[in-house]
């Protein structure tokens, strides 16, 4: 981060104005924040149209070819606008950069003033200018990750696990309170392996709660923890109705022991299948947001139906499919047998409609129950109205940007404000989203 800034101040014809655009996971968001401030701090206005900026930053994700496909497309964007006299300089960072080599990028895209990777350093900056809105913002309390999934580029890309000290998240999580956040969204590569480079075991609870002791922090929603480490200690706290949400988020990827033993997991189905039981039976109202891969070298039709019946069994209230993607420099890149790409789709298609007939028989079951909605927003832009009594919000069980909705309507003349927390008498359902009134 000093390297890039030092870069930006010695440049012959400074640029008094600069957006950003933020492409991934929030991880990335949180970087793409951090950036924002430390350029600001340079003297340049930060603007959130591109095309009111002379200089524009893209931050890239490059997880996956699709992702780097993605960037690849704003970046042609950027350039055009460039040619067309509307912004003047490029800079394009991130981890699209960081995997591939950053020589050929720029031969690629000559048009592109700037190519910065990211540098794998237990640094960490709590200072921050949001993106996110206001009453919601993302704690990421580590970054890299040391597990070395057969299928990930994530440890190539951030290196290893490293944790933010307890001190350190403890002040962000304070002072974003401060500015107004009232859902703190927990974040890392792999959220309950936290301290275990640091006190030589994973301490997630115990940060979790003293998190929970800060007044004006209204929810704790935990992201990405991996099976091994949910442990009893935080299956507790998840049990316990308080701040933090009976919610939470632990990617899976398969359901055969073969698979998992290829793709590197360290955990078995028998294994996976108690840890579900344990939070199903302790945790009230638990909502269950997980993750699977299609098309993993070896994976046959045994497999796959395999993992249909395991998905079938626990009814995953919240799920994302995602096709196998061989990565350059992975280790699954090389396995074999490759499964045909036709066989992927179709794989697909059926474990994403029976993951999605989960959800929306879950939002079927709310409908005629009251309950807790934080508003996000008046939907103006979107339904292009002026005066519009209907508002957008999420309940416990919606992780911002990448779970369900619900519609609000308020009552004649009632305007809910960005950040209430109100009740709300679900009547509808719109495939997975909700549909209610204020009450």
């Amino acid at each position: 981060m000093i390297a890039i800034l030092i870069y930006f101040l010695t440049l012959p014809i400074q640029p008094r104005s600069f957006s950003l655009v933020s492409l991934g996971c929030p991880k990335n968001l949180v970087d793409s924040e951090q950036y924002v401030f430390a350029l600001q701090r340079t003297g340049l206005e930060f603007r959130t149209e591109v095309a009111d900026s002379e200089l524009v930053v893209l931050n890239t994700c490059g997880f996956l070819r699709s992702a780097r496909d993605e960037a690849r497309g704003y970046i042609r964007v950027l350039i055009d606008l460039k040619k067309q006299g509307t912004i003047r300089r490029i800079a394009v960072r991130g981890c699209m950069p960081t995997i591939e080599n950053i020589e050929r990028l720029a031969v690629e895209f000559p048009d592109v003033d700037e190519w910065f990777g990211i540098p794998a350093t237990s640094e960490h900056s709590a200072s921050r200018h949001l993106l996110t809105k206001k009453h919601v913002a993302y704690l990421r309390i580590a970054d890299g990750c040391s597990r070395r999934c057969a299928f990930c580029t994530i440890p190539k890309i951030r290196g290893n696990f490293r944790s933010v000290p307890e001190e350190t998240i403890l002040q962000e999580a304070q002072r974003l309170a401060e500015s107004g956040t009232k859902e703190l969204v927990v974040i890392a590569q792999e959220t309950t392996f936290w301290g275990s480079d640091l006190y030589g075991k994973p301490k997630l609870a115990a940060l979790l709660r003293k998190l929970d002791e800060i007044d004006s922090i209204r929810w704790i929603r935990l992201m990405y923890a991996y099976p091994q480490y949910v442990e009893d200690e935080l299956i507790d706290l998840l049990a316990a109705g308080g701040k933090l949400l009976p919610y939470i988020d632990i990617p899976l990827q398969h359901a055969n022991d073969d698979i998992l033993r290829q793709m590197n997991r360290r955990v078995t189905t028998s294994e996976t299948e108690g840890l579900l039981e344990k939070l199903r039976t302790r945790i009230p109202h638990l909502v269950l947001r997980t993750s699977f891969i299609v098309g993993f070298p070896g994976e046959t039709d045994a497999m796959f139906h395999e993992l249909l019946r395991f998905v079938e069994r626990w009814k995953f209230e919240r799920a994302g499919v995602f096709r196998f993607e061989a990565e350059q420099g992975t280790p699954a890149a090389g396995f074999t047998p490759k499964v045909p790409a036709k066989a992927i789709d179709r794989r697909y298609e059926q474990l994403y409609k029976l993951c999605e007939k989960h959800s929306v028989a879950w939002a079927n079951r709310q409908k005629g129950k009251i309950v807790e909605v934080q508003i996000d927003g008046n939907p103006v832009d979107e339904f292009e109205r002026k005066e519009s009594q209907l508002f957008i919000g999420r309940t416990v069980a919606d992780a911002p940007d990448i779970d369900s909705r619900v519609y609000v309507t308020g009552q004649p003349g009632q305007q809910l404000a960005s950040g209430s927390l109100i009740e709300c008498e679900i009547l509808e359902t719109a495939g997975c989203d909700l549909v209610g009134v204020a009450v």
